[in-house]
């Protein structure tokens, strides 16, 4: 599964969705990833620059899932950008398997050879 760098240059700004009650989630698996494992689900509003105004503007918003070290590492998205929750929750339930796989034991020679 191919990972995606998060540019801080292309991002007017992010803040980290938080899964509080188990019970009562809309997104079970993302809340899984994030409460069970190093996950964190990041809410990105992309930059456009407006020829009208001469400056940045935030673009749609998008949801990513990354590990929690995104802050301090240059960590790229676990799953590809998404324009909804709904959208990132079923990416996540088709590919669970594969991203817990690369995360508790790394990707592959063989990925890392067929992505580049």
């Amino acid at each position: 599964m191919p990972n995606q760098s998060l540019k801080t240059e292309e991002l007017l700004g992010s803040r980290e969705i938080r899964f509080i009650d188990r019970k009562e989630s809309n997104y079970p698996n993302l809340m899984r990833m994030c409460m069970d494992f190093d996950f964190c689900v990041l809410q990105l509003q992309r930059k456009v620059y407006s020829h009208i105004t001469n400056r940045y503007l935030s673009d749609s918003q998008a949801f990513v899932l990354t590990t929690q070290d995104y802050r301090t590492n240059d960590t790229p998205a676990i799953t590809p950008i998404c324009d909804t929750l709904s959208k990132l929750e079923e990416h996540v339930t088709r590919h669970q398997v594969d991203i817990l796989h690369d995360y508790l034991f790394g990707a592959t020679n063989e990925d890392a050879s067929s992505a580049g």
